[in-house]
């Protein structure tokens, strides 16, 4: 093992050596399967700024996330196995291994800065824990984890490896690089198929209030050859096991889907009728974090019933960003899971129209090929126009499948309330929208400029796009804060516009109504809107740099579009960005959790031929 001095480095490498891994299948064979891989990384560049050692690296890998802890380089490669395999056995060998000795302590991850309200400025704290301590970070160079999700709408387990080329000892001030090493694994498959009655595609679970509502839903899914089932909430917690509300929804998700191989769920309700998760996640202010993932992931990484709460405490895939995941948690969605958060028969009355008239008379139209591109510079002075970024990486896919990209842009002036309405109105397949965002609005600044451009709810009245509906996906906080009242719309508006917009939303004025937040709000008018959306019901954070997106809300975007492909239904293409973000990040549950899908994910996005 080499040992070299190093101070400031010159200039940063320029020609990889090493790549990051793809994500490949592996075939099924009886008995136990070697699968044997030899990851390599290019010789890394330090400099010093202010009172810390800055690692810069040219393969555009991901890093470690947790707050506090030396910032490291992470390169994973993911394996398909048949489902219900298991790891049996890893061998770890590395091939050059050399030890670099820095000046100052490696600069530690950045507490996440949210995309809503606040400032902007990033804060390095270094954890006590961490950097007074002999051991290295991580203590191993790999790890190999498995997760079961679902791949072409077949169950499968996923085997990731994680691999860290440097290891920080903080104590003797010290970086351990292995440029190359390889990774054996033996696994065997301990699940044999069971055959189940394809009976059904689709699963609606709602009040049984709206089920005469959602029929013509049904028959219109029948027609499409989409086999459809309702099923009421009061049923299911009347007769399915469970220790509350959501367990026992997800119970009777898991049940139906081992008998029937069902393949999406349809949730209609508010959170007040057909509960949510909330799972324990601790993050600035936020207690929990509402979330359907929860109904998706339903399988654990063996194959049995994924509780969410690995040590029965009754506190579900507890996490914060002191001590990380406490529960053993999958995170990989089984099943596509979309909800339409009605709070009334009218609300469902006008979802089920607008769904039947989007499968029914986009296909073909001119409208769908145009791809709204909202954003601006979300982190003034913080290095790139990181909106502009992520948008861009958006435009450059999707023209590919002959989308023009209207990019409403602060850089290029067009980002105004009254111009992002107009072009709505012209009619849109998607909208892809990056920067700040409120229950009630979302707003970002020009480049460089601490000064916010923000649209708000009560420009939706501006909207007149009729049929022409797109799928919005919402790179920000709050827009989806699916339990929003009446008493938190208080400190947005005074009390006679409160009074106004309830009385228009045909919200009961009492402190504890629930109110549409802002996804809800332009699904849900009459006279256009949008079809479906995705967004944040918490706080959400980013990270965006000059090769775009690494993690959080600007790659789970980035990600959704990549996931499009003609002809594909919406819940597809949610369930491919979530799962491609774990094969990237890692199980970062707050990201995942907090970003849900508006919308049925059994809808055929451009509609049907």
């Amino acid at each position: 093992m080499k040992s070299i001095s190093i101070g400031l480095c010159i200039a940063l490498l320029i020609i990889p050596i090493g790549t990051i891994p793809q994500v490949f299948s592996i075939q099924e064979e009886q008995g136990t399967l070697l699968v044997e891989t030899t990851l390599s990384f290019s010789e890394p560049c330090f400099e010093e700024e202010d009172s810390f050692t800055i690692l810069r690296m040219s393969e555009h890998a991901s890093w470690t996330l947790q707050p506090g802890y030396p910032q490291v380089p992470v390169l994973s490669q993911t394996y398909i196995l048949p489902f219900g395999s298991i790891i049996s056995s890893v061998e770890y060998d590395p091939i050059l291994t050399m030890d670099l000795f820095l000046q100052k302590p490696l600069r530690p991850v950045p507490y996440p800065n949210p995309v809503s309200l606040g400032i902007n400025a990033f804060e390095y704290t270094m954890d006590e824990r961490i950097y007074t301590r002999s051991l290295p970070f991580p203590e191993k160079q790999y790890e190999v984890s498995i997760g079961t999700g679902i791949n072409d709408d077949q169950q499968v387990t996923y085997a990731t490896i994680r691999w860290y080329p440097l290891q920080y000892y903080p104590s003797e001030q010290k970086m351990r690089y292995t440029n190359k090493a390889s990774i054996r694994f033996f696994y065997t498959s301990t699940v044999e198929a069971t055959q189940t009655n394809d009976a059904y595609d689709l699963l609606i679970i709602a009040p049984d209030e709206y089920e005469q509502a959602l029929q013509p839903l049904i028959t219109h899914k029948e027609s499409y050859g989409v086999r459809t089932v309702f099923a009421s909430v009061e049923s299911i917690l009347a007769h399915t096991r469970g220790r509350d509300a959501p367990e026992k929804i997800k119970y009777f998700i898991f049940d139906t889907s081992e008998d029937s191989k069902i393949t999406f769920v349809l949730l209609v309700g508010n959170v007040d009728k057909t509960p949510m998760r909330r799972a324990a996640i601790r993050v600035y202010h936020d207690d929990d974090i509402l979330t359907d993932l929860y109904y998706a992931d339903i399988y654990d990484a063996y194959g049995g019933f994924s509780s969410w709460d690995s040590n029965n405490n009754n506190k579900f895939s507890e996490y914060n960003w002191q001590d990380g995941l406490i529960d053993i948690v999958d995170l990989y969605p089984d099943l596509h899971v979309g909800r339409l958060p009605c709070n009334s028969t009218k609300e469902v009355d006008l979802m089920v129209e607008k769904i039947i008239t989007y499968e029914t008379q986009t296909y073909g139209s001119d409208w769908y090929k145009r791809i709204l591109l909202l954003a601006g510079d979300t982190f003034p002075n913080h290095g790139v126009i990181e909106g502009e970024v992520v948008t861009g990486f958006i435009a450059d896919h999707m023209q590919q499948y002959g989308f023009e990209p209207i990019k409403l842009w602060t850089s290029l002036g067009t980002f105004r309330p009254l111009n992002i309405n107009k072009e709505i109105n012209k009619g849109a397949g998607f909208i892809s929208y990056s920067g700040h965002g409120y229950e009630q609005g979302f707003g970002t600044s020009p480049p460089n400029v601490e000064q916010r451009i923000e649209y708000f709810s009560p420009y939706l009245y501006g909207i007149f796009n009729h049929d022409k509906l797109p799928v919005i996906f919402f790179d920000a906080c709050s827009t989806t804060r699916l339990d929003f009242t009446v008493e938190d719309l208080h400190e947005w508006y005074p009390t006679p516009l409160v009074k106004l917009f309830s009385f228009a939303s045909g919200v009961s004025y009492k402190m504890d109504s629930l109110y549409p937040t802002f996804t809800w709000e332009i699904l849900n008018k009459r006279v256009g809107g949008g079809i479906a959306a995705v967004g944040s019901t918490r706080v959400a954070f980013t990270g965006v740099d000059a090769n775009g997106a690494h993690w959080g809300a600007g790659l789970l975007n980035t990600n959704f579009y990549k996931a499009y492909t003609p002809g594909k239904y919406l819940g597809e293409l949610m369930t491919q960005t979530q799962t491609e973000y774990i094969h990237t990040v890692g199980k970062e549950c707050i990201t995942l959790e907090e970003f849900i899908l508006v919308g049925d994910p059994s809808l055929r996005l451009g509609g049907y031929p």
